[in-house]
């Protein structure tokens, strides 16, 4: 009966390689043959459609260029002013008040295209204004109206 209990199945181990000759694999180039990038450490074998798919985007990645990314002329910045209300107190009274006449005030500086005003409620005013085109925060929006001014 003993030769009929069937062994359990062993499994190979695998054999380590690039330890030396006494381990039993080679020497110093255990199986990977001589020089060559394919023997060096690190080397990868691409899978097949791997290596098609990255050759059919060849030409797009070949288009892409050295200086793809970067713009040819710096982008023009936005200049951003925070006038308070105590500001404006200096002022012709009746004035409707524009970046443009800002600018020529010499309130804000700036000549890129792109100036953005904000007028906050800080200070007091007491003359009448006409602020056209401008941002304006709620408290000044409140102390322009009671001063008998106007936001558009």
């Amino acid at each position: 009966m003993i030769f009929q209990i069937k062994s359990p199945k062993i499994k190979k181990k695998k054999k380590i390689v690039g330890r030396g000759y006494g381990s039993g694999k080679g020497g110093h180039t255990v199986g990977k043959g001589m020089k060559g990038q394919r023997s060096r450490s690190g080397f990868k074998r691409q899978r097949a459609w791997i290596r098609e798919a990255k050759l059919n985007s060849l030409p797009k990645l070949r288009g892409i260029g050295k200086r793809s990314n970067k713009r040819k002329y710096k982008k023009a910045k936005e200049s951003v002013f925070i006038l308070n209300l105590s500001d404006l107190e200096n002022l012709r009274e009746g004035e409707v008040i524009t970046v443009q006449y800002l600018k020529g005030t010499g309130l804000i500086k700036g000549s890129s295209k792109k100036v953005l005003v904000r007028i906050l409620g800080n200070g007091d005013i007491s003359k009448k204004f006409s602020i056209k085109g401008i941002k304006v925060s709620a408290s000044a929006t409140k102390k322009i109206e009671q001063a008998g001014g106007k936001v558009y």
